[in-house]
């Protein structure tokens, strides 16, 4: 991975989260912190985590939508298209 990468990922995380966060608190009807906790207890958050998984170039509803199916099927299944 160059620089420049890193970069953008370490500067796109943050904002992928905080937006993740917003959806699960509309969509859920969670306050902020059980929201987060909702988040960050998932093999999805795990693997946003990580770089080399690539999660982050998608969009904030297409993780939504991938921690949803997480949830309901207590396993994470990456996109075909990642």
């Amino acid at each position: 991975m160059n620089k420049e990468n890193t970069t953008n990922y370490t500067a796109l995380i943050p904002f992928l989260i905080i937006d993740i966060v917003r959806l699960i608190i509309e969509n859920k009807n969670m306050d902020f912190f059980s929201a987060v906790s909702y988040l960050y207890k998932t093999q999805l958050y795990e693997f946003l985590s990580n770089e080399q998984t690539k999660l982050w170039h998608l969009s904030s509803y297409k993780l939504f939508d991938l921690l949803e199916r997480e949830k309901t099927t207590q396993k994470f299944e990456f996109p075909d298209f990642v």
